[in-house]
């Protein structure tokens, strides 16, 4: 779990989450095989040997707004391209728009792969159960367009994936000499002990490329980022069954890496020579990731729920790759080790050892038990009046150890507070038991998979007891 939250991927080969369960990472490549190039033309020349290694096939290419596809697209006329188009096309027009340019400049069929939470949620489970492994935020998205290309006859996808590594475009990751430690902040993509109760220290990783107080941190990209960053694709693809080329993946540069011309704002200037080269009508766009609206899923989102993740974590400091991060995390241990959810609710007024023994219960039947805990308005809608006020009935629950996750009971509506909160099963008074009403709420959860658990009130302990005991008590005063 610290792996994949600090890194995006399992770094340790035969290091994994169950018996059976083996993830692959991409295996990195031989170096025998590498072409070393030294200008822009070097790159055009040894990419178009490339593409004529794969005449007889079907073509699609992966086509973004960027660099790196837009000059793949120039040795594909004719092909087809698939570019992705989030949320209606309402996210990113501007890449958008550039992607449909280059499709045009040179004559590719251009299909849009639409992209939503979705589409995501469907497309998720096959790329985790493919790496055994919770994955990138990329993967879902790569996996519905390889589908789509196989649909329409494509027999090899194309992507751009490697160039920014390999000629300089990570530009913030190469803008100064690092230090260790500081090298390990930056490139840490979530720290895990901010959000699991147990976690492992991963600077080992860091110490490896140790060198006095620096780090060697092109050795490090290119040992740690590459392989995480292709296993992506790697796994993606390879779920469905896709078959693809990375053009630059096996090109190198025969000199070093300019640093100064990067950290001057010249990132991937070989990339960018070739790019003017082939669009010379058009300014050189700025380099963009590979577009995902993961903030915009992520905007309204809690955070995990399983006992592993911390119960303080301030969502509002992670960005919405970081929340995705812990959402996948979670989302792969529910497949493979499930979660039960325990949901009950109630008044808690005057809170008494007969709501400590229903709690205690309901802990001990489920993983992770959520309380609904009744407004004021609600108290008052049954005839009643609660002496402690909401608030602080919340906050006196919230304490409870036996209590995960405290919530407001506004409505007395099970099935929409099902949908809500998605529990496995519900606790309630057994007074309750064989009535009209819960004979119903119990059909209508057992129809979306959800139990309802009936529990004995302690005897001689209530609320409305202790209340009237009160006012007797006071009155005789």
């Amino acid at each position: 779990m610290s792996s994949y939250l600090a890194f995006r991927y399992i770094e340790q080969e035969g290091m994994d989450f169950y018996e059976g369960l083996c993830h692959e990472n991409i295996p990195l490549p031989n170096s025998e095989l590498f072409t070393y190039v030294r200008t822009a033309d070097d790159i055009d020349v040894a990419i178009q040997k490339v593409f004529d290694s794969l005449k007889g096939e079907k073509l699609g290419i992966c086509l973004s707004g960027g660099m790196d596809s837009a000059i793949l697209a120039s040795y594909m006329r004719g092909c087809d391209a698939y570019t992705f188009r989030f949320l209606g096309g309402e996210y990113q027009k501007e890449e958008l728009a550039r992607a449909e340019y280059y499709a045009k400049y040179y004559n590719l069929k251009l299909h849009y792969v639409d992209i939503n939470w979705e589409t995501v949620e469907k497309c998720l489970e096959p790329v985790v159960r493919e790496k055994n492994a919770p994955v990138h935020s990329i993967e879902p998205q790569l996996y519905q367009a390889a589908l789509q290309a196989k649909q329409d006859g494509v027999t090899r996808l194309i992507v751009g994936e490697s160039s920014d590594l390999i000629f300089g475009g990570m530009d913030q990751l190469l803008s100064k000499d690092w230090s260790v430690e500081d090298f390990q902040k930056r490139y840490t993509f979530l720290n895990p002990s901010c959000v699991l109760k147990e976690s492992v220290d991963m600077s080992y990783l860091y110490e490896r490329y140790r060198q006095g107080d620096r780090i060697d941190f092109l050795h490090f990209m290119d040992d740690v980022f590459s392989r995480e960053s292709s296993s992506s694709y790697y796994n993606a693809f390879k779920a469905a069954d896709m078959p693809y080329t990375d053009p630059y993946a096996l090109l190198r540069m025969s000199e070093p890496l300019d640093l100064n011309r990067v950290r001057n704002g010249e990132s991937k200037y070989l990339i960018r020579e070739l790019m003017q080269k082939k669009y010379p009508e058009i300014p050189v766009p700025d380099k963009v990731p590979m577009p995902r609206p993961v903030d915009e899923y992520f905007k309204n989102w809690s955070g995990p729920k399983r006992p592993e993740f911390r119960r303080d974590i301030d969502m509002a400091q992670f960005t919405g790759n970081q929340k995705w991060q812990m959402y996948c995390l979670e989302y792969f241990l529910n497949m493979y080790e499930p979660l039960k959810i325990g949901y009950t609710t109630g008044v808690y007024d005057l809170f008494h050892i007969g709501h400590l023994n229903l709690l205690r219960k309901a802990k001990a039947q489920c993983d992770y038990l959520i309380v609904g805990v009744s407004t004021d308005e609600l108290v008052s809608y049954k005839h009643k009046q609660a002496v402690i006020p909401f608030e602080e009935r919340k906050e006196i629950v919230g304490s409870i150890k036996y209590v995960d996750e405290v919530v407001t009971q506004e409505n007395m509506n099970k099935m929409e507070a099902w949908e809500k909160y998605h529990f496995n099963v519900m606790f309630v008074g057994d007074d309750w038991k064989g009535t009209d009403k819960w004979n119903k709420i119990e059909t209508d959860l057992n129809a979306v998979g959800a139990e309802v658990v009936y529990f004995p009130y302690t005897k001689g302990t209530s609320s409305t007891l202790i209340n009237e005991t009160l006012h007797k008590l006071r009155k005789e005063k």
